[in-house]
Order: structure tokens, then C-alpha cells, then sequence
């Protein structure tokens, strides 16, 4: 089966407002497409990229084997810090490095000590909410943001007058994930990931000559088979739960709330009517803070049919997959008693989304304190323009 080309429309304002149109145009196509401009094949349903995702036939790192072949997508590798702080990211590496990083990782992030940030947690949340009460306030600068960066910055043992300088650098650097990037915002992020490495280097050093009891003071410090981590592979880790962690939960929040308002749902003891757990995998599934993921093809392949070939690379649309009507009944309309909650957004296989304990939590602690009143959103929000990061720049709401 030939894959169709098409126009991927990823900077169109019409497109990024509402995606899910022009995807299910795309998933009833084919299963495959080709987008002429960045010359990736857009998987675009469910089964094709659960498969993608669990497969190890589709690589995060380029092929050994591989010479010669330019991808049209931005090189990390032209811009130094932000290489860097990319360089031994888990999500993209491989094999045994990837495993044995992972294994060190996971000693570092339990799931008790994540649970024992839950009453960090519920405070947080709890004063910010009380003092934006009776007033007008924009529910991502004024709560989501600083109850997700002050969640990372406690966890990684960060300190409180740095919160907003991370916060800065965390905005600047995952522009760089989207299918294009502009020359301006590259070099915000070249220039946001150097000051991120030097400062996080140096606060490496503070927590070996003196620990604490955060999670950099435990990356430095733990072993496994006689192993420890670098402070590259530190830093890498630490950028990537910042920017995972901090970014996906803030949109997350937003995305929800005015997925709610739209659809007329009150969010007044919404999680007393439905199970918490629920709302928030029916949420992240209904509109995914995380669009897309790219991979290599290792070898030959077929997703859904279709032949991709060796050395080619595919990008998964998260956000197409969990709107497929053959997996999920109804799946443009919101059910928080779905049976199926198997999304595609924490990924799957060896890269299912190693902190999806930690974002579970705050969601859940943070939509117990939002569902403990009727939200109403004041002015319908414009879309930060991005796609791959898909988030609103501003949502104007009263409590």
C-alpha cells in the first residue's frame, strides 16, 4: 500500500485550536501518512502506535547502522547545552544504557517517596486556591504553574527562589520538541539549556558535599552492580522531569478545566459523582498534553498494513490514536465511566513514562481542591500556537 502525502498543518491557528478533525481525517485515510514537509509518516491510530510504542523495531536514538541520512526535523546535536541536557535523556536511549539508567532512576523516584509529597502537595494547592478566591485569575500562571514547579522543585531539592528561573527555562527548552522550531526560539533554548546545565552542575556539587533528602542528593548518590550515575546523566534526568513533569501537569490542568467548561460539565464535586482515577486517565485521553513522539525504524516494517522502511522515521500522534473509534467508544465525546482507559499519552514498552506515578498524584490532589468548587470560565482562552506541547497561553477563570 502506497503511504498518502499530505500537508501536515501544524502551524495553522484553525488546526491547532481544534486537531481532532483533520486526525480522524487522517486515521480513516490510512494508517500511515507522509508529511512532505518534514518528511515524517504520521501513524495515526490506536494500534499502530501502541504497537510503535512497545516495539523494538522502532528506535528514540538513530540507528548504529546508520549513514549518510539527514532528517529535516531541528539536530539537536548543532546546539551544544541543549545536546547536553539531551544527550542521556531516557527517552532517548536505548538498549542496555537505557535500561541500566532506568534501573538507577527508578531507585531514586519510588513510589513511596513520591507519596510522601503528598501533603506537600495538598498544602500547596489548598493556599493558592484560597487566596485566588472571589476574584478573576488566570489558572495557569496564578495556580498551575507554581503548584507544578514548587511539586519539582521539593522533589528534586530545588531551592524556593529558583522555582521561577526553572519555571523560565523549563517554557523555553521544550520549544524545541515541536515539528518546527523557529531560529528565535532555538536559541532561547540553546541559551535556556546553558544556564539550566551550569546552574544544575554546580547544585549537583552542593548536594554530594551535602545531602539532603531530595531526589538529586539521591541520583548522586545511588548505586546498582558497582554503578552510579554522571552528573551529565544527572542533569539530563533532572531536565527531564522538569520538563515532562512540570509541563505535562500544567497542561494537563488546563486543558482539563476547559474541556469541562466547554462541555458544560461542573466541576463542583465532580470527583464525589465519578471516580478520580477515571477523570483524570478520560481527561490526558480526551485532549493529550503530548502530541507526538518520533522513532526510527530499525528494519523493514508495517504498521497497519502499510510498509515503513528501514532507516525511515515515524512520528506517533498520541492524540490521534486516543480519539480512535475503534478503540474507544464514542471518542470525541467526554465518558468518566469509559471501561477502556488505555491511552497512548505515558507511552509504553521500556519508555512508558517513568514518572507517571508523580503525575497522577498532583492531578489527582489538585482536582480533589478544583472539583471542591464550580470553576466558570471567564473569556474562551487562545492556544499557545504550539502543537507537539499542546497547551493555552492564558485561561481567564473564577472560583
Amino acid at each position: 500500500m502506497t503511504i498518502p502525502e499530505i500537508d501536515f498543518p501544524s502551524s495553522d491557528s484553525d488546526f491547532i485550536k481544534d486537531p481532532y478533525p483533520f486526525m480522524k481525517e487522517l486515521r480513516e485515510k490510512s494508517p500511515v501518512v507522509l508529511d512532505k514537509t518534514t518528511d515524517l509518516q504520521l501513524v495515526t491510530r490506536f494500534d499502530g502506535v501502541k504497537n510503535i510504542q512497545t516495539s523494538k523495531n522502532f528506535s528514540s536514538s538513530p540507528p548504529n547502522d546508520l549513514e549518510g541520512t539527514e532528517s529535516s526535523i531541528i539536530d539537536p546535536k548543532e546546539y551544544e547545552y541543549f545536546w547536553k541536557t539531551e544527550e542521556f535523556s531516557l527517552l532517548n536511549l536505548e538498549g542496555q544504557l537505557h535500561g541500566d539508567l532506568r534501573n538507577l532512576v527508578a531507585k531514586a523516584f519510588s513510589n513511596r517517596q513520591v507519596q510522601e509529597l503528598r501533603p506537600f502537595m495538598e498544602n500547596k494547592s489548598s493556599s493558592l486556591l484560597e487566596s485566588l478566591k472571589g476574584e478573576e485569575f488566570d489558572l495557569l500562571k496564578d495556580y498551575a504553574q507554581p503548584y507544578s514547579i514548587s511539586v519539582i522543585g521539593k522533589l528534586l531539592g530545588v531551592p524556593e527562589d529558583m522555582y521561577e528561573k526553572f519555571l523560565d527555562w523549563s517554557n523555553k527548552i521544550v520549544k524545541m520538541y515541536d515539528l518546527k522550531v523557529s531560529d528565535e526560539d532555538s536559541a532561547d533554548a540553546e541559551n535556556a539549556a546553558k544556564e539550566f546545565y551550569e546552574y544544575t552542575l554546580s547544585l549537583i556539587d552542593q548536594k554530594v558535599s551535602t545531602p539532603g533528602d531530595d531526589m538529586i542528593t539521591r541520583l548522586a548518590h545511588v548505586t546498582e552492580n558497582n554503578q552510579k550515575l554522571t552528573k551529565n546523566q544527572i542533569i539530563c534526568t533532572v531536565i527531564l522531569l522538569l520538563n515532562a513533569g512540570h509541563e505535562a501537569t500544567v497542561n494537563t490542568i488546563g486543558n482539563s478545566i476547559v474541556t469541562l467548561a466547554n462541555y458544560n460539565i461542573d466541576t463542583l464535586n465532580l470527583d464525589k459523582t465519578y471516580n478520580i482515577k477515571n477523570i483524570i486517565e478520560e481527561l490526558i485521553r480526551f485532549d493529550s498534553p503530548l502530541q507526538f513522539f518520533q522513532r526510527w525504524v530499525l528494519d523493514d516494517d508495517y504498521v497497519g498494513g502499510v510498509e515503513v522502511k528501514k532507516h525511515s522515521k515515524v512520528a506517533i500522534l498520541l492524540g490521534s490514536a486516543n480519539r480512535d473509534a475503534d478503540s474507544f467508544m464514542e471518542p470525541d465525546q467526554i465518558n468518566f465511566e469509559r471501561s477502556n482507559l488505555s491511552h497512548t499519552s505515558f507511552g509504553g514498552g521500556v519508555h512508558f513514562c517513568l514518572g507517571a506515578h508523580l503525575a497522577r498524584l498532583e492531578l489527582e490532589v489538585s482536582f480533589h481542591n478544583l472539583f471542591s468548587n464550580s470553576i466558570l470560565l471567564e473569556s474562551q482562552p487562545e492556544r499557545t500556537g504550539a502543537f507537539g506541547i499542546r497547551g493555552y497561553k492564558e485561561i481567564k477563570v473564577k472560583i
